[in-house]
C-alpha cells in the first residue's frame, strides 16, 4: 500500500468520504485550505481526499450543500464537478 493512502486511512480529512454521514462543512473547507497552502504529505492527503470525493458516484448529492454552507470561495469553486 502507498504511503499516501496509509496516511489516507488514519487521516480524520477521511470521514469526508463516508457518504452515509453528514457532510462537514468546516473539515471539507479545511481540507481545500490544506490543499492550497500546505506542502508535503498534508497537501498529498488534502489531493487524494479530494480527488476521491469528487470521483465517488454520489458526490452530486453533496453539490447543494457545499454551495450553500461552505465558507470557502475555493471549496465552492472546486465543487464543480
Amino acid at each position: 500500500m502507498p504511503a499516501e493512502m496509509t496516511m489516507l486511512a488514519d487521516h480524520p480529512a477521511r470521514q469526508l468520504l463516508d457518504f452515509s454521514q453528514k457532510l462537514d462543512i468546516n473539515l471539507l473547507d479545511n481540507v481545500v485550505n490544506s490543499m492550497y497552502h500546505d506542502i508535503g504529505s498534508q497537501q498529498r492527503v488534502a489531493q487524494e481526499v479530494l480527488t476521491n470525493l469528487k470521483d465517488h458516484p454520489d458526490a452530486w448529492t453533496r453539490v447543494d450543500t457545499i454551495l450553500e454552507f461552505s465558507q470557502n470561495m475555493k471549496t465552492k469553486v472546486r465543487t464543480r464537478l
